[in-house]
C-alpha cells in the first residue's frame, strides 16, 4: 500500500487501522482525515510509543495487503463496477444472453420429486 492511498480512501481503511492499533478511537481518527503527520502523531498519544517506533509500524503496516474493508467499501462500489469489464472473458460480450448458459428454459421439477 502507499499512504496516497490511505489518505484518498481513510474512511475505508479506518477499521484497518483500529485492528492494527486497537487503543486508537474511531472518533479521533475520523477527525484527522488521513494525513499521515497527524495519524502518527495521535498514534504516538494513543500507544505512548516513541515517533520511530511508531514511523516503523506504520511503516510494516503499509507493507501489508489493502484490507478487504476497504477494497469492499460502499464508497468503491460504482469504480468496482466500472472496471469489472476487464475481467470478461475474451470472446464474450458483456451484453451477452445468459440464459442460453443456464437452466433458465428447464421445467421446474414437481414438488416433493427430484
Amino acid at each position: 500500500m502507499k499512504w496516497s492511498q490511505v489518505k484518498a480512501d481513510w474512511p475505508a481503511f479506518i477499521d484497518a487501522v483500529i485492528d492494527q492499533w486497537p487503543q486508537a478511537d474511531r472518533e479521533e481518527l475520523e477527525d484527522l482525515e488521513g494525513d499521515r503527520a497527524e495519524v502518527r502523531a495521535y498514534l504516538m498519544e494513543a500507544t505512548g510509543e516513541d515517533k520511530a517506533t511508531v514511523e516503523e509500524e506504520i511503516r510494516e503496516w503499509l507493507e501489508s495487503d489493502v484490507p478487504l474493508d476497504a477494497i469492499m467499501d460502499e464508497s468503491k462500489d460504482n469504480e468496482m463496477i466500472g472496471e469489472s469489464g476487464r475481467y470478461i472473458p475474451e470472446g464474450e460480450d458483456v451484453y451477452d444472453d445468459d440464459r442460453e448458459f443456464g437452466d433458465d428454459n428447464q421445467p421446474a421439477p414437481p414438488i416433493g420429486r427430484t
